[in-house]
């Protein structure tokens, strides 16, 4: 759902430079409750690392990254497909968990990145877990928006708000965490900026080695 941005008259070249700027906003994280529209929260995404676990941290205004160690919690969720699939069924892998619902237009921009990476890692030992946050309301959505955007990784739902509960509290979309192959927490991202998923991927491959 794209989102409505009220910007002032302008003249003259002015009309660029404003609507670049509602256009970069369109791509930030998105917040808010399961099954309703996802309204940018504008800045760029931020990085942070897991500290103790099931613990969630905060991502600083000002964005940045660190490194870090914490247990990822172990959890269960249904698949699009009817299976239960937990964390734990990937140790030894390293796992990207995706927060995403099929009303966060950011979480669609990103999609089509964490598919290609899915691709070209997984036969390394890369696995996405893409955790629907879909309510009532969108639930149905989920199936169609899974063929469109050809994700091939397991998509997990949460109607019951366990997991991001646990992860994800502000239920900041989309969020992701990406776990090593022993099951610790490496770095947590909120929002998404095209060319995130480049340093993304340099991470995966190094975790990967």
């Amino acid at each position: 759902m794209l989102n409505r941005f009220l910007i002032p008259p302008v003249s003259g070249g002015k009309w660029a430079t404003a609507l670049a700027g509602a256009l970069v906003l369109s791509l930030a994280a998105c917040s808010g409750g399961q099954g309703n529209s996802n309204t940018p929260s504008g800045g760029s995404s931020n990085e942070t690392s897991g500290s103790g676990s099931g613990s969630t941290d905060s991502a600083s205004s000002s964005g940045g990254s660190s490194s870090g160690k914490g247990s990822a919690p172990d959890f269960t969720l249904p698949s699009l497909d009817g299976k239960n699939i937990s964390l734990s069924d990937y140790k030894g892998k390293v796992v990207l968990i995706d927060f995403w619902s099929t009303t966060c237009d950011p979480c669609l921009v990103e999609m089509p990145h964490l598919v290609a990476m899915y691709e070209e890692y997984k036969a390394k030992g890369f696995v996405v877990l893409a955790v629907s946050l879909d309510g009532p309301e969108t639930r149905s959505q989920v199936s169609s928006v899974v063929h469109d955007k050809k994700m091939s990784f397991p998509v997990l739902l949460d109607e019951e708000t366990s997991v991001v509960a646990r992860y994800n509290p502000k239920r900041d979309m989309p969020f992701s965490v990406l776990v090593d192959k022993n099951g610790n927490i490496v770095k947590k991202t909120s929002g998404y900026n095209p060319g995130d998923e480049k340093k993304l991927a340099a991470e995966v491959e190094k975790l990967l080695q």
